[in-house]
């Protein structure tokens, strides 16, 4: 006890409520999960782990046939080579749903998000066992929260472990960084990337084989297709383009040679908090699209996936639209007509830009 008769820790918990939520939720989540999800598909849990193994015993982990991913990947999925895939599941669950709630101010419709988790996208993601958001989540929760520098970098580093997902927001991402001289971020993103490389280097060879089959715009529509779809985004998005991170990760998909429907769980992630009546509307559509075009075996999946894809660029909010719903929650000093004149303000401004 203090000579004011609090506790020293109470700084801590009142300075932190949202960083000591998260925490708590990301381990009830992911305990939750990872005692009821089953996996029902072990095909990329076993490559991943297999050149993992190999590394253990001496060997390249690209001597194990189907192991592709950048060398930088085997250090970051090191910690769960031997961890099982009910680990990998509920990893990727908790780390969704604390994106979910990951807000600046936390808003009474924010467990929309949560919808989300049976979306047909998402059930993709879960049976294919494959790491996905484990890499490509925390990479832009880091882009998000550290904008310029260390944090920028490791970004990067993080989300170009899954380059076919997020390749046009990092090609934006490097112009943007250029432009701010942001080094640090460069410097490490180079360092990281470079020194791996070394030590891993990875075969060119099975990069350059054609897949068999992709989700993407341009690989069903070639380069008509995917400039017309370009086209329409922009059209779409074009009160928000200054928000060049979410038109990064809806034009990825239209120009990347190869993906599949659970590398659109980036999609999603722009969805999340775009509250109830959005997300219902979301959700409804995108089973509507998986019944009837996901029925047969890459036949029509694609169409399926390009109308999730583009109603996800209709009902997403940008993240100038989260600042100003947030407003009058952080202005508590002033009273309730100044807060939400701020924020009419800022609205004005959005739609100014």
């Amino acid at each position: 006890m203090t000579s004011n008769g609090k506790h020293p820790d109470d700084s801590f918990w009142k300075a932190h409520p949202q960083s000591i939520f998260l925490v708590v939720l990301f381990v009830v989540v992911f305990l939750i999960t990872r005692l009821t999800l089953r996996p029902i598909n072990y095909i990329d849990y076993i490559v991943f782990t297999g050149g993992l193994d190999k590394l253990f015993h001496g060997s390249s982990p690209y001597t194990f046939a189907g192991y592709l991913v950048p060398p930088w990947t085997i250090f970051i999925t090191l910690p769960l080579a031997y961890q099982p895939l009910e680990t990998w599941l509920a990893l990727s669950v908790a780390i969704f749903v604390v994106l979910v709630f990951d807000t600046p101010v936390f808003q009474r419709n924010a467990p929309a998000g949560l919808l989300l988790l049976i979306h047909p996208i998402f059930i993709t993601l879960i049976a294919s066992s494959n790491p996905e958001w484990i890499l490509v989540g925390p990479g832009l929760w880091l882009l998000d929260h550290f904008p310029r520098g260390w944090g920028r970098g490791l970004a990067w580093v993080f989300l170009t472990t899954k380059p076919q997902t997020t390749i046009v927001l990092l090609i934006f991402e490097g112009i943007v960084a250029l432009r701010q001289r942001d080094w640090k971020a460069i410097g490490i993103a180079a360092v990281i990337a470079i020194g791996t490389f070394i030590i891993f280097p990875q075969p060119i060879e099975p990069l350059l084989k054609p897949h068999d089959w992709s989700a993407s715009v341009i690989a069903h529509y070639g380069l008509i297709g995917a400039i017309a779809v370009t086209a329409l985004i922009l059209v779409l998005r074009r009160h928000n383009l200054r928000d060049y991170k979410t038109l990064g990760i809806f034009l990825s998909p239209v120009w990347t040679p190869y993906n599949l429907q659970y590398n659109y769980v980036v999609v999603l992630y722009t969805m999340r908090h775009a509250g109830w009546i959005r997300n219902i509307i979301y959700l409804i559509a995108g089973i509507a699209l998986a019944l009837v075009f996901w029925q047969e075996y890459h036949v029509a999946e694609h169409v399926g996936i390009l109308g999730m894809l583009l109603l996800a660029v209709i009902f997403a909010p940008s993240s100038k639209q989260t600042h100003a719903t947030n407003l009058p929650a952080l202005n508590k000093s002033k009273t309730g007509f100044e807060a939400a004149d701020s924020a009419s303000v800022i609205v004005d401004q959005n739609q100014i830009a």
